[in-house]
């Protein structure tokens, strides 16, 4: 534990880590569980595929839906990985271990996967729908691709991490160097 910091200090981030851990073990019992549910309810699916894709002709069978599953992993595991980053990052943060290698390495694989989510997300929602209407007959198959705020922000927060570790690893360097003056 660096003395570096209060013990009121530490208190406060050990009690945030815990409620963000918290966070992440609903994070992956929602993200982990909810493209499952999505797939296997036929009408949730075509409801979504009319209401946020706009697409009118679909198919529906089990086939369809279990490509649309394997599209949804995509983001899905990215998801994941970056929760699973997170939990370690808060993990160490949970032990004191602030300035350190071990966090920064977490926190630059958390940039990693917001940066891999990114990409994943827009990704997973084109074969999702081209899944949808892989079975409709020739001229109405549908390709989408588009691009959001959302991904936008995922990949600059994501970049911004990247910034954060390699900082974090510098002051952990620079700790490891002071302390072995002492």
């Amino acid at each position: 534990m660096p003395d570096s910091f209060s013990a009121d200090g530490l208190r406060r981030i050990r009690r945030l880590a815990w409620v963000v851990r918290l966070l992440c073990l609903f994070g992956v019992v929602v993200i982990g569980t909810l493209p499952f549910i999505f797939w296997a309810e036929a009408d949730w699916v075509a409801d979504v595929a009319a209401r946020t894709w706009n697409l009118s002709r679909i198919q529906l069978d089990t086939g369809t839906r279990l490509c649309g599953l394997a599209a949804s992993m995509l983001p899905t595991l990215a998801s994941l990985f970056a929760l699973w980053q997170m939990w370690s990052l808060f993990g160490c943060f949970a032990q004191g271990e602030l300035l350190a290698r071990r966090p920064a390495q977490h926190l630059r694989r958390l940039g990693l996967g917001l940066c891999a989510l990114a990409a994943a997300q827009p990704l997973g929602q084109t074969l999702a729908i081209l899944a949808l209407t892989w079975g409709n007959p020739k001229g109405e198959r549908q390709l989408w691709f588009g691009l959001s705020g959302d991904h936008y922000l995922a990949l600059l927060f994501g970049l911004l991490l990247l910034a954060l570790a390699q900082v974090l690893h510098e002051a952990a360097r620079v700790a490891d160097e002071n302390a072995e003056f002492v």
